[in-house]
């Protein structure tokens, strides 16, 4: 959760109150208005208002947002203050907080967060990207996809604490199959991918994990920024497992 806290830091400079007309039914969760529309019930508005309220999302400030559903798209809709969207750091921040929307209050399915003007217009539209299912792992957020079994980020899970990569510290991760390579993927932090060490350590981790968890197939280690973007793809040590 302190990484999410981390992104919603940005956002929160972009919101403003909006004097509203019908958007939908309202409920109010610390400062948000929330209104939702009759695709989106009051169990799942409730869900999405207490993780704005967890996610520090809304911590008593003025803001509001609406949630819609077209077929099986929800939309998170917001009004943003003037050229909030030009800003390619809240425009990144946006993206990311898609995926986390997707992924921690709608189940998976698809979410599109649309920042919308004073008369809530939408300006610009952010589609979310698959981080699948989340786990909790020794305060680790551990995210697998749909090519990822419940039992194999189960396992996963258990090595990560096992060989101490969960150990009670705030991490995000993701473990992810393309084609027969699997992708364990990790926030770091800024510069590592640049340290020998830490890429050859990575290497001989990523074999580790192989060997450990996925019965020997093909592994790689994505070294990410906080959006879970990849900076360096590194290969298991072969020679290692």
């Amino acid at each position: 959760m302190k990484h999410i806290r981390l992104i919603i830091a940005a956002l929160l400079l972009m919101f403003a109150f909006y004097g509203c007309k019908n958007l939908g039914k309202e409920k109010v969760f610390d400062g948000v208005q929330l209104y939702h529309t009759g695709g989106v019930s009051d169990t799942l508005a409730n869900t999405l208002g207490n993780y704005l309220i967890s996610s520090q999302f809304a911590d008593g400030r003025a803001k509001t947002v609406q949630v819609t559903k077209t077929g099986d798209t929800y939309h998170f809709r917001f009004v943003v203050k003037d050229n909030a969207e030009k800003d390619s750091s809240i425009t990144q921040s946006t993206r990311y907080f898609a995926s986390l929307l997707s992924a921690d209050v709608f189940n998976g399915a698809p979410v599109r967060v649309e920042m919308c003007d004073d008369l809530m217009n939408t300006i610009k539209t952010f589609a979310s990207v698959e981080l699948g299912k989340k786990k909790i792992v020794d305060s680790v957020e551990l995210y697998h996809t749909a090519a990822i079994t419940d039992a194999q980020a189960d396992s996963l899970g258990s090595y990560l604490v096992a060989t101490h990569f969960a150990n009670g510290k705030a991490k995000t991760a993701q473990i992810a199959k393309s084609g027969g390579t699997y992708q364990f993927r990790f926030v770091v932090n800024p510069g590592v991918e640049k340290d020998p060490d830490y890429i050859k350590n990575s290497k001989v981790y990523g074999a580790d994990i192989s060997a450990g968890v996925f019965g020997g197939a093909p592994v790689e280690l994505d070294l990410c920024d906080k959006y879970l973007n990849t900076i360096l793809a590194v290969p298991m040590d072969n020679h290692a497992k």
